[in-house]
Parts: C-alpha cells; structure tokens; sequence
C-alpha cells in the first residue's frame, strides 16, 4: 500500500512543537491552511513535506524531539491510504471480479426470517465507493461495491435508514486516511441524524505496527456512541508481504477495540483461508460467493476484460460479511430499549440466531 508521501498527522496540542522543529531541521512545508486543522479530531495535516523521505521526516522529529525533551515525543503519524476491501487476492474469484449472476434477483437474507419493519428507527453508516463519472464506460468494477455493500444491509434491515457518504476512489477504491477518519466524524457525530452502527467495508496497513493515528482518533472519539463493524480483510493467504501485508497483519480499524471485526464464512460454516485467522477477529459471517445487487445493466471493467452486469452480483470478501453483520444487528436493535452492543450479544450468545457468531 501507498502512503502518501508528503504529509504527517500531528497532535494539535503538539502543532507548533512540530513545526518548531522542522524549521530548525530546515525541512519545508506548506503553510497550515484552516481545513488542515480538525477540531473534531484534535488533529491537523502537515502539507508538503517533498525535500525528503516522509518516513525519515518522523523518525528525524522524534529522535530529535526524544533528545531534547527526556524521552517526550509528539503524538504523529504518517497520512496512510485506506481501501475498499474488495476481496480481490483470493480464491474462488482468481484476483477477479464479482461474478456475473443473471438479475435483477430478490436477496434471501441468511438466518431468521426478516419483515419489512426489522431495523425500523435504526441509522447505520456507511462509509464505501463513489459512483463511477457520468458518462463513463466501460464502469469500473470496485465502483460497485457501495451498491453491493448497502444493499446486504438493506436485505436483513429493510427498515433502518441507510446514511451514505460516498468517499472512495471509484476506480482505485482508496481514500486517505485524513479524510477517511474526517468521514467517520462528518457522519457519527451529526446531530440530525445520530448514527447507531456505522459499516466500515474497507481497511488499511501499517508495516511499523499499530494504527494510523488519524483513524484510531475517530474510532476513540466515537466508540461510546456508535457501533462500529469493519471488515477483517482478505490477506489469510499472503504468506509472504504482498501490498504492504501479510496473514499476520492487523487490519485498521477493524483490529481497534471496540470495533467489530468481521471476517467470513462459507455456506457450511467454515472459515475461508483468505479471511484471517488472528485473535482480533472476534465474529464471523458469511462471506463466501454472497448475491447482491450490483450494477445494472453497465458494461464492468474488471481485471480478467469486459462483462455486462444486470442488477446483481456473487462476490466474496470480509466486506460483504461486514455489511451482513451489520444489518443483522440493526434487525435486531430497538432504539431506546435493545442497543446494537446489546443485539450482537444475544445474536451471538448459546441461544442465538442469524448469520453472525462468534469465533
């Protein structure tokens, strides 16, 4: 994964400690416009740091920070990317696209049986793709999965509102992490439309360890709040470091206390090799050849060539067992007497029911 290489994620309380320093390290940047600063957050972007290595940037600071202070460094991280987890590094599609599925086709929710009023009063979040340009063709396929992610939802909570906002990248599926966690804060801590679960199908890595500071501040500014349910990713499989992980890596911020990491299952139960088998990954649901609306009657651009797609998609990913997960608890909580925490409890415990269990 490609971070971006010109820009630092700085406390404010330790802004002008940072920019102390890199004007005695003769580092440039650019000036601190007002949309760099996050009061929400307590954080701000740290522009235009070209005249060398961002990563060598940060450790230089924190040495230097480290000497002169007794140990003390300031709270700083790169501004890394996040995507889509679009399940495309695994078996059954071949690193492909969704597979083509003749539609449109009614979604047969998996578990209790579902009424049009499961969800009724619940706000779930979601986080996801753009829609592809006007006018472009041939769409590509990641575009879709906004469409796919919601609509998984929609089948187990028919009556929950949905509230979109639209962030990732339609072809590259990516967003920074700077305006992925100011996403995360523009849809939790709306006060006309306060949010119960909030769907994060997508991720990131770090390679140092840890998460990016950026998404761990929103994830701690609105745990109290908001149920967070995020995709534990598809690199189960990579046993060597494969764009920039491994089946050792933690996915952010699925891997964040008290975020609900989702990985997958079959329709036996079984836990697929590319959904990860690591000790954050706390719950499952199924995530294996999933049916779901997709993008009609558009021809898809994908890596194996060109296809027409009619309304529906099988696709596979942590993504789609995240979005499962999410309905299934929104089907289940009754604003101001069950909460989603509570619903996931009961969903999950000995005398359970529908598609999520513990792991």
């Amino acid at each position: 994964m490609v971070d971006n290489p010109d820009e630092l994620v700085v406390d404010l309380l330790h802004l002008k400690v940072v920019e102390d320093m890199l004007k005695r390290l003769d580092i440039p940047y650019n000036p601190i416009a007002d949309d760099d600063r996050d009061e929400r957050l307590g954080l701000a972007l740290v522009r235009g740091i070209a005249s060398m290595d961002v990563g060598e940037a940060l450790a230089l600071l924190r040495q230097r920070c480290a000497a002169e202070r007794d140990g003390w460094t300031p709270t700083i991280g790169r501004n890394r990317d996040v995507e889509a987890v679009v399940g495309e590094s695994h078996k059954p599609m071949d690193g492909g696209p969704p597979g083509f599925v003749e539609g449109p086709v009614t979604i047969v929710p998996l578990g209790d049986p579902v009424d049009e009023h499961s969800g009724r009063g619940v706000r779930v979040g979601v986080i996801d793709t753009k829609p592809a340009a006007p006018g472009t063709e041939p769409v590509p396929y990641r575009s879709g999965h906004a469409i796919f992610v919601k609509s998984l939802i929609r089948a187990y909570a028919p009556g929950a509102e949905i509230v979109e906002l639209p962030l990732l990248d339609p072809v590259t599926a990516r967003a920074t992490s700077w305006d992925t966690a100011r996403a995360i804060m523009d849809l939790a801590t709306d006060p006309q439309k306060p949010l119960d679960i909030l769907n994060l199908s997508l991720g990131c890595y770090t390679l140092a360890g840890g998460p990016p500071l950026v998404i761990a501040r929103a994830i701690e500014r609105i745990g109290a709040r908001v149920l967070v349910v995020a995709a534990a990713g598809n690199h189960g499989l990579f046993e060597t470091l494969t764009k920039g992980r491994d089946k050792h890596s933690a996915t952010w911020p699925a891997a964040i206390p008290p975020v609900i990491a989702v990985g997958a299952v079959d329709g036996d139960g079984a836990v697929p090799d590319w959904s990860p088998h690591l000790p954050w990954v706390r719950y499952a649901a199924p995530g294996v050849e999933i049916v779901a609306e997709y993008l009609n009657e558009t021809e898809v651009e994908h890596p194996e060539g060109r296809q027409k797609f009619t309304g529906a998609a099988s696709w596979s990913g942590t993504s789609f067992a995240a979005a499962i997960a999410s309905g299934a608890i929104a089907a289940r909580t009754v604003p101001g007497s069950v909460t989603p925490l509570a619903a996931l409890d009961k969903m999950t415990g000995p005398d359970g029911g529908g598609p999520v269990r513990r792991l």
